[in-house]
């Protein structure tokens, strides 16, 4: 028992530090903008405070988890005047069904179930039974160690992506591509939380702004027409859509891989996003 107990302490520490980062800040009510997006909102950090929008954005998080974030906006009565969503070419995808914060985002709900404890305290005080916890330790510590015995094979995977060969930019973006895309159909059940995200912002006056995030080029060449269709909802409802997909098609040097900027870029897509909508 104590050896477990001291190994559920080493994986508590772990997962605070990395799986949970992030996932537990509550926004300031002086805020009345907010950015809600996965990962691809990340690089922005808080370059868009200076035009007063707080970046709410967080690795993974699907439409449940902005639904949830949304709500919880609304129930603790924040003014809340705009909200830029992302509605990129994936963010309908199947695989986000299972791949999200589902576990992480309950902090903000309010309906207190056997879920909600199950989700909020038992996996969080003894992350050995989150099944997500432990790949991500197994594959930080494989990194370490492949840090150590394979250094031309990490010292490959850590080059800018702007210094990549076209050949392996290419094969990364095919990659991301197969895992983003694994079906013709998009997730029905994201597709219905989208649509309520729509109405609830309708009901309570929330200006709804969907965002699509630069792309490389690489990446854009092999994405094609694939499209879940996130935006189209968007623009069917008469919502404004901020298409940047291709702003940076020139620009390698603002991406950290193949559909993530770095913090570079992240920067400049805030000057240019929303230095033209506060300043038309």
């Amino acid at each position: 028992m104590t050896i477990v107990l001291l190994f559920n302490g080493i994986v508590f520490v772990f997962a605070n530090d990395n799986y949970y980062k992030g996932y537990k800040d509550f926004p300031s009510k002086n805020y009345h903008s907010f950015l809600i997006a996965d990962s691809h909102g990340i690089p922005l950090e808080k370059s868009a405070e200076k035009f007063k929008i707080f970046n709410f954005s967080a690795s993974s998080d699907s439409y449940l988890d902005s639904s949830r974030k949304i709500n919880y906006l609304i129930e603790n009565k924040y003014k809340i005047k705009t909200i830029y969503l992302t509605v990129d070419n994936h963010t309908l995808s199947p695989y986000r069904d299972q791949f999200n914060n589902a576990d992480k985002s309950v902090i903000y709900t309010s309906t207190i179930d056997t879920n909600y404890l199950k989700e909020k305290y038992l996996k969080y005080y003894f992350p050995i039974f989150q099944i997500k916890v432990n790949p991500l330790l197994r594959i930080y510590l494989e990194s370490k160690i492949a840090a150590i015995f394979s250094p031309k094979k990490n010292a490959l995977e850590n080059v800018m992506w702007s210094k990549l060969p076209k050949k392996e930019q290419l094969k990364r973006a095919e990659e991301r591509i197969s895992g983003q895309f694994p079906t013709q159909s998009r997730s029905k059940n994201l597709e219905k939380i989208l649509l309520n995200i729509i109405t609830v912002c309708k009901a309570n006056n929330i200006e709804l702004i969907g965002i699509k995030f630069p792309l490389s080029s690489s990446y854009s060449t092999i994405l094609g027409d694939k499209n879940y269709g996130a935006d189209q909802i968007f623009i069917s409802k008469g919502l404004k859509v901020i298409d940047v997909e291709t702003i940076f098609v020139n620009h390698e040097e603002y991406f950290g891989d193949q559909d993530h900027l770095n913090f570079k870029g992240g920067k400049e897509l805030v000057e240019s996003i929303f230095n033209k909508t506060k300043n038309p």
